[in-house]
């Protein structure tokens, strides 16, 4: 029996894969919208392509939809097939001597799997709640701005203040916020007399609202950000998805005062690098 393997999609399949995940939505819009990202990044900046890859196994992505995107040390996988047997199988080819963050994944079992598997330590786990407004509920959103203030988009040159700001930062978490500044949309809060902003908010890869961010707390800044950012995506067609820790109660029920209801949980996973002997392993995924 022929062993599995990793095998890239080439980027000229990329809008055949996600058309497959025009199916069935809400369920699977993150997935199409995870896809149709990395279409749009690669259109506008080919190099992008060189620290990209979407891997089907076998090359038989059209069977199931299986696919998982390393960009970088951000993973995002996503799979139509009910039992997730694709998936495990994948995680387990994955070069594990790297450490990859597992952006709001919905497989936390299948990635537990593999790090047993691959006796891998784990140095970040985090449960979130997956929250969810309709575009045609953000259209209904109302805010007013303060005198002197004003909303726009985040130039890229605000990468290095918004990553001081950021609590979960680690090497490489400056260009990862610029990159996500300079090709996908964001929201900022400014006021005429600074030229930081008051408070911020940037579409991730998977089109979830991520990084929000607030200088000053109780001025409902972040709230306002909130609801220009959801309004202005629901002009463009698109509900609002945010992943936030179970434990943060005050984003969880500012959320929920807005209108954006829990539609699932997802878990933010990071490994330690592997030190394990592959020729041990092989036998363990082939057996």
């Amino acid at each position: 029996m022929q062993s599995d393997i990793l095998v890239p999609i080439p980027s000229t399949a990329w809008e055949q894969l996600r058309d497959l995940y025009r199916q069935d939505w809400p369920r699977h819009e993150i997935a199409y919208y995870t896809i149709q990202n990395y279409i749009r990044w690669t259109e506008r900046d080919p190099h992008t392509s060189t620290t990209l890859i979407v891997y089907s196994l076998n090359g038989s992505w059209w069977e199931t939809g299986t696919y998982i995107i390393v960009d970088h040390t951000d993973v995002f996988m996503y799979t139509l097939e009910p039992t997730e047997d694709t998936l495990r199988r994948m995680l387990c080819l994955l070069d594990w001597h790297h450490s990859y963050l597992m952006n709001m994944c919905l497989y936390r079992d299948a990635v537990v799997n593999a790090y047993r598997l691959h006796r891998l330590a784990i140095a970040f786990d985090s449960v979130d709640v997956i929250y969810r407004v309709p575009h045609h509920v953000a259209l209904q959103f109302r805010y007013e701005l303060p005198p002197g203030l004003t909303l726009r988009r985040i130039a890229p040159h605000y990468a290095r203040f918004i990553h001081n700001q950021w609590l979960n930062k680690t090497v490489g978490t400056e260009y990862f916020i610029e990159r996500l500044l300079r090709w996908n949309v964001s929201m900022g809060l400014f006021c005429e007399r600074s030229r930081e902003p008051l408070a911020w908010c940037i579409r991730s890869q998977n089109g979830a609202l991520g990084l929000l961010g607030v200088v000053a707390q109780g001025k409902g800044y972040g709230s306002l950000v909130i609801k220009a950012f959801a309004r202005w995506l629901a002009e463009q067609g698109h509900s609002t998805y945010a992943s936030v820790r179970h434990t943060n109660m005050a984003t969880r029920r500012l959320l929920e005062k807005l209108g954006f209801c829990v539609v699932g949980e997802a878990s933010w996973l990071k490994n330690m690098k592997s030190r394990f002997d592959g020729t041990e392993l092989r036998k363990a995924i082939t057996s």
